[in-house]
Parts: C-alpha cells; structure tokens; sequence
C-alpha cells in the first residue's frame, strides 16, 4: 500500500447520500455510513444553497430529492470513515456554491475533521502520496473556485425544479424507446453541472474566491476543456481527477484506449454513470478499469450484477477498499508504448 494513489483501484460511491432513485428520493446520512461500513473509500456530496441563501445543503440538483444538511453528512463521514478500513476516505465534492459559503465549507471541514484532514503541501501536487501515507486521513476532491468561475454558465440556479424533472423523465423515456437527440446530453442536468463545474450564482464571477476552501483541496478535479482527446494527452508536471461519463469512457476507449491508459498511469480517472440511470442501476466497471479508471462510482444504493461485482472485486486485499492495479496497466515499454486492451493476446 505504499505506491501512489493512481496505482490503486478505489471503491467508490455515486451521489452517496441518496436512499433511493436519482429524481425523488430522500438524502440522507445513511446511506453514507453503510457505504463506509461497506469499505467504501470515495464518498460524493452535491453541495447546493438553502433556500434561505445562508446554508449549505446536500442533494441531487434539479430534482425533486429532499435535502439534507451538510452537517450531518460531514459528522457521519467523521464518525464512520475508519471503522471498516485505516486506509483515506476521498470526498469529492460536486460545488454550486458562492464564495461565501465556500468559506463556510471550509470551516465546516476543519472543525468537524481537524487533524484526519490531510492538507496539500502545495496548490497543486506533483504526484499522489500512498494510501499508507494517508492512513486514517479524509482528503477533498473538486475543481478549484477560480475554474467554476471561469466555466459559470446562464443556467437557471434553482436546485429543485418541476421542469427539470419532467425533462430527465422525457430524456429516460426517449432512451427506452430508442429515440435519438442530437440536442440533448444523456446526462442529468445536475451531472452535466457537476463535471462541467457550474456554480449556482450568476453574480459570483464579481465575488472574491474562498482562500481558505481553495487550500484544502488535495486533489484537484479538471475537465477535458479543449476535447478529450488532448487532456489525455496533455503533459503536465500536475497530478489532477478527470471525470467521465460510462458513455464517455466506452467512446475513449474505442477512440483512445491507449491514452486512457497512459493518463491513469499518472492521474485519477473518475467514471460515474449516465443520467437516465434514474433507479439508480449501475453500468459494467470492467471498460472502465481495463483502461486504469480508478473510481469507478457507483449507485450503492442499488442492486444487480454490476453491483455485486463491485463488490465482489473489493472483497480482495483484506476489504480495505483499494485494490492493487495490475502492473501491466502501470508499465511502460522501451518506446513509451503503453498496454492496448484492444490488442487480442494469444
């Protein structure tokens, strides 16, 4: 357990708050705290305003989910991280807040982790310390502020909405029905926010970003800005978090299955399913971790084939919720080249 983070595949949760389906479920800290009894090491919290502008609540935007305070999720991540495993708990956080209540994040994790915290020693790491390294630690995950600002589009800033809601239906049921929309993301638009990082206040380009938030984030969440095929292949002297659709991740496989590789060989890949999984069903993790995925999310909250093998592949290394890769996924050859999943061994 003493190489790099991005060595290790990570059991990791989707939208872990909820207790049920994407669209009308009620958020909870329970289903946080089965998962992390569960072994799970990746926790995700979708951080949106209170109705009031003054607080900061927890549920899956745009639709008709019941929030929960963010307290109760931090105090219940606390309590539970390390009952079943020493090794981090990475939280990554899906943020549609203002700068104000950025800050007021920031002083939630501080006081409630203290020193489980584990606090970057510079804005941007340079590689990933060891899950030994980071025993008992929790660790954030999320694009920095200046990056939301920079991204912030017009869309409306509500995260509870009957049109929104009526829209995932459509979108599911076009998807069942086999109709095709060129126009449409089969994302939600709550998942199309969170990886394209949107913030939640058209004002908040003119408001001065969290220091205090900025400084905690350990590693950094980025987006393919100018295509995916050139994130992947960028060279950077920066470790970051790349997310992905399961949609996304079977295109850049067929397309760029070798840079996937590549890129996990030096970052994280996040892999999270698409929007019309509205009863919180789960996609295949193998594409995803053939090519180095580390967190693959998952809803676990549901039920299935693709759950049970999740599950089952972190029964392996003692339950402790990362698993070694195997070394062809980390090796390099003599002329940089790479292991190529498409290549037909035999």
């Amino acid at each position: 357990m003493t190489a790099p983070l991005q060595h290790y595949f990570i059991y990791t949760g989707h939208n872990s708050y909820l207790t049920g389906n994407q669209l009308s479920s009620d958020c909870s800290e329970i289903p946080i705290v089965k998962a992390l009894e569960r072994g799970v090491r990746g926790i995700e919290l979708d951080l949106w305003p209170s109705s009031g502008k003054d607080n900061i609540h927890v549920l899956h935007g745009r639709t008709l989910t019941t929030p929960v305070p963010l307290l109760k999720c931090l105090k219940a991540i606390r309590d539970h991280a390390f009952v079943k495993s020493p090794y981090p708990v990475i939280i990554t956080l899906e943020d549609h807040l203002t700068p104000d209540l950025q800050a007021k994040v920031a002083e939630m994790v501080i006081q409630i982790f203290g020193e489980m915290l584990y606090y970057p020693q510079s804005e941007c790491l340079e590689e990933f310390p060891s899950p030994e390294g980071l025993k008992n630690r929790i660790i954030l995950s999320t694009k920095p502020p200046k990056e939301y600002l920079e991204s912030k589009n017009q869309r409306d800033t509500s995260p509870v909405g009957k049109d929104s809601f009526r829209e995932d239906l459509l979108k599911k049921e076009k998807s069942e029905i086999g109709v095709e929309d060129h126009d449409t993301d089969e994302r939600s638009d709550s998942d199309q926010d969170d990886e394209d990082g949107d913030t939640s206040n058209d004002q908040q380009s003119s408001q001065p970003e969290a220091p205090k938030y900025k400084s905690l984030i350990a590693v950094h969440a980025g987006k393919a800005k100018h295509g995916l095929k050139r994130a992947l292949r960028e060279e950077s002297n920066k470790v970051s978090r790349l997310s992905l659709s399961e949609q996304e991740v079977v295109r850049a496989a067929e397309n760029y299955g070798t840079d996937l590789v590549r890129f996990t060989q030096k970052n994280i890949l996040r892999v999270y399913p698409k929007g019309t999984r509205v009863t919180s069903s789960n996609f295949k993790p193998m594409t995803g971790w053939m090519h180095g995925a580390q967190m693959v999310a998952f809803n676990m909250q549901g039920y299935g084939k693709s759950l049970w093998m999740m599950h089952g592949m972190f029964r392996s290394n003692g339950s402790c919720g990362y698993v070694k890769k195997p070394h062809f996924l980390m090796d390099k050859g003599p002329h940089n080249e790479v292991f190529d999943p498409k290549v037909n061994c035999q």
